[in-house]
């Protein structure tokens, strides 16, 4: 059939034929070529020998230090070095890290290879091969992990001396004398370079317009000029507008501290983020069209800069002072100072944004460094007075005639006093510097002031923002703390206490960023913290120990998911499964117990081997501690020992009737280390656990809870006994908790001087209520007594 399919009889077999060859001649080569390609791409797939890898790194580490050694090499190569050498080190370490199970599996199986010395037979020839095949491999994979570790290691003494050269040549531009301002040679260079710097900016500005007007796209042009224009409205009217919404209105309740709080927030939120999705986003449009060339783009981004950092100082003061709106105000300050306080805020960062505009503006039009000098100089001391002037007016306080009393603020005032002490202080050293010629010095100390304070301010902002925003999530009616206390169990100080957390974790994250921005003007690499910081969370070596947070807290949180199920499964038992059986409380309260136990040492077990901790490891500490623990703490473990055999043998069980000693109550519960017992004066007593099991304790319902009552009853000589003891019997079967078997009996006791002595014995279901029964006995017998005559001794 096969070759009766492809004979050429006829034209209509000769076409299939001719279709059959050229498909399947077209599937072959296909099939050839999705094969050959997939073989490249498996070859292609193959990790890259350790070997190669390591040259690689060696050769890269060789240029660095050539590069670090090299006179000449800038700042931004120097960061572009340190990346480099950073992700050198981390990828050395990495593979260091994957050859260590390697090496352990090829050393184990060495060892398991070796000759016995007990044997006498000599070694074949097949597994002394073997042998040597494996020796050889853990030769390789050792050789590669050291090498590994030893360009990490090369790799942290380039970082080191990266980060030696950059702090040199900030010290070095920083101390930098230059020409005073006080010397008249260096104002009249300054002025000479005015007209090239009008007429290169002249050029920039003539540049774009000839760029936008070359396009023959007018959409494009169109676009430009609506861009600009929507910039301008947004920037100017949008932003008054955004500002009249949130604008707090004069009121005479005073506003609650909540919502002077959001009310700041989104000042300063509407200051910022309005210009600088606005002057960013427009950027974007802009290089997107192609309008933008690179001076241009320079000067874009240092006015953009320039325009955000005055936003937010400008957000800042508004939302803190709140100079026409005293009680919005949220620092103790009066009309007057506040007023003068925000005008001298905005002035001085309108000063130090032209301050940072100007950074980009002079190397777009090449201005001269006597012109550079000049102007940071000049901005510099008008800074440094501005703050001086600020200084003065917030550190006034009132004559010691107009206090009255103490003031509760003092405290705080001096705090604040001395931060501003310290800025003024610097100002003036800003001012020295200039007139000397450190004008690098003089503006490095007024930027850095200026700086420090607005992230101060922004830093305190956000944490009363934190503050509040905490308080209201963890309330037991919060978004936070309902979903604790419904879902999760919390009970609602627990839900308190997280919020307490929660808020201090956020003030130390806001204290850690503020930190970050304010020394990332010192020349610190921010890139160096996160990475110290990496280190210190993902895990650190010291000797062979690793140690890493993440991996504690995992194990942390491990045990706290132990735990919550653990609670979980307690509270399930306690209210839905032992209830229906009929247990009783104290087997039921044991059986809790011991859940618990049992739980937290499961948890505990989960935590320490997530958390890699080698539980071998903790049993030789145990047992090299046990030492101590038998000398010092044995009280607690006898106690801990003791609460287990409680649970055990359970001797008492909660809710017993006990004596222990002189005190008389009912147990409460059986703890670790001691057991609570509730007297009936309703005072709570906490008796070891030891105390229990090696002192006298009396049980009053061990076995079962009936017990007896014993009523004296004391009557005249001149008495009928027989009398007597018929009306105690009748008495004691008339009351309905006093049991009918065994029978009530009554004991004639003694012939007194004046009385014959009687006592009245009988038994209850529940010796709980004894104390009821002999008060109600007590009562009957009295008035049955006086019914039949029968006098009391008296």
């Amino acid at each position: 059939m096969f070759c009766k399919t492809f004979v050429p009889t006829t034209s209509s077999s000769s076409r299939t034929w001719t279709r059959f060859s050229r498909h399947g001649l077209g599937g072959l080569l296909l099939g050839i070529a999705i094969l050959f390609m997939a073989m490249a791409g498996s070859a292609m797939a193959q990790p890259e020998s350790p070997q190669k890898q390591i040259d690689g790194w060696n050769v890269a580490l060789e240029k660095v230090d050539a590069a670090i050694e090299r006179e000449g090499t800038s700042d931004a190569e120097f960061k572009a070095l340190k990346q480099q050498v950073t992700d050198i080190v981390a990828a050395a370490n990495a593979l260091a890290d994957s050859l260590a199970p390697k090496v352990a599996a090829a050393t184990a199986q060495v060892e398991q290879l070796k000759p016995t010395g007990a044997t006498d037979a000599p070694e074949s020839e097949a597994a002394k091969e073997n042998r040597q095949e494996a020796e050889k491999q853990l030769s390789d994979l050792a050789g590669f992990q050291k090498q590994a570790l030893a360009i990490a290691s090369h790799g942290s003494y380039a970082l080191a001396q990266i980060g030696e050269h950059r702090r040199m040549r900030f010290t070095a531009e920083l101390l930098e004398r230059n020409t005073s301002l006080i010397d008249p040679g260096l104002w009249g260079d300054a002025a000479s370079d005015l007209p090239g710097i009008t007429g290169r900016t002249g050029s920039v500005v003539g540049e774009w317009a000839s760029l936008v007007a070359s396009r023959s796209d007018r959409s494009a042009i169109a676009i430009f000029v609506g861009l600009l224009a929507l910039i301008v409205a947004v920037l100017v009217p949008g932003r008054r507008f955004l500002l009249s919404k949130l604008r707090r209105p004069h009121a005479d309740a005073q506003p609650t501290v909540r919502t002077k709080v959001m009310s700041a927030a989104a000042i300063v939120a509407v200051n910022v983020f309005l210009p600088l999705i606005v002057l960013v986003g427009g950027q974007s449009i802009l290089n997107a069209l192609e309008l933008l060339p690179y001076r241009i783009d320079q000067l874009w981004t240092g006015a953009t800069a320039a325009i955000v950092f005055f936003s937010l100082a400008f957000g800042i003061s508004r939302a803190l002072l709140a100079p026409t709106r005293s009680t919005w105000r949220l620092v103790a300050l009066d009309d007057a100072v506040a007023m003068r306080a925000f005008r001298l805020s905005i002035a001085i960062a309108a000063v130090q944004a032209m301050v940072v505009f100007h950074q980009n503006f002079a190397k777009v039009t090449q201005a001269s460094l006597s012109f550079t000098i000049a102007l940071d100089g000049v901005a510099s001391i008008v800074i440094a007075v501005l703050v001086i002037a600020m200084v003065r007016g917030l550190t006034r306080r009132a004559e010691p005639s107009e206090e009255e009393g103490d003031d509760p603020a003092d405290e705080d005032f001096g705090l604040r006093r001395l931060a501003l002490m310290a800025a003024g202080l610097a100002s003036g050293a800003a001012i020295l510097a200039n007139l000397m010629g450190y004008v690098a010095l003089g503006r490095f100390i007024t930027t850095q002031t200026v700086w420090t304070a607005v992230v101060l301010s922004l830093l305190y902002l956000l944490m009363k923002l934190t503050d509040e925003l905490t308080a209201a999530s963890f309330r037991r009616d919060g978004v936070v703390g309902s979903r604790l206390i419904t879902s999760v169990g919390f009970a609602p100080r627990s839900v308190t206490q997280a919020g307490v957390l929660a808020n201090g974790a956020a003030h130390l994250a806001l204290i850690g960023l503020a930190f970050l921005a304010i020394v990332a003007q010192w020349g610190v690499d921010s890139s160096g913290l996160f990475a110290t910081i990496r280190q210190l969370f993902f895990g650190f070596k010291i000797g062979s120990i690793t140690i890493s947070m993440s991996t504690l807290i995992a194990g942390i949180v491990v045990f706290m998911i132990g735990l919550i199920i653990t609670r979980s499964i307690q509270g399930w038992l306690d209210t839905r499964f032992l209830p229906t059986t009929r247990l009783d409380s104290g087997l039921r309260n044991s059986i809790r117990t011991s859940v618990g136990y049992v739980g937290m040492i499961f948890a505990a077990t989960l935590a320490f081997g997530y958390a890699g901790l080698d539980l071998s490891n903790i049993a030789i500490v145990a047992g090299a501690l046990s030492v101590g623990i038998g000398l010092g703490l044995q009280a607690i473990v006898n106690n801990f020992v003791s609460g287990l055999i409680l649970l055990a043998e359970r001797p008492i069980r909660a809710g017993d009737w006990i004596t222990v000693g002189a005190e008389e109550g009912t147990v409460k519960r059986i703890n670790v280390r001691a057991t609570e017992i509730e007297t009936f004066d309703r005072a709570t007593v906490i008796v070891p656990n030891s105390s229990l099991i090696t002192g006298v304790v009396k049980n009053m319902v061990l076995r079962d809870r009936s017990g007896r009552v014993v009523v004296p009853v004391s009557v005249s000589k001149l008495s009928d006994a027989e009398q007597v003891k018929a009306i105690l019997i009748e008495c004691a079967k008339a009351h309905s908790l006093v049991l009918r078997y065994p029978e009530p009996i009554v004991l004639f006791l003694n012939f007194g001087e004046k009385s014959l002595d009687f006592e009245l014995r009988c038994y209850l279901a529940d010796i709980a209520s004894g104390a009821t029964v002999r008060s109600d006995l007590r009562f009957a017998i009295f008035g049955r007594l006086r019914e039949a005559g029968v006098a009391l001794p008296g």
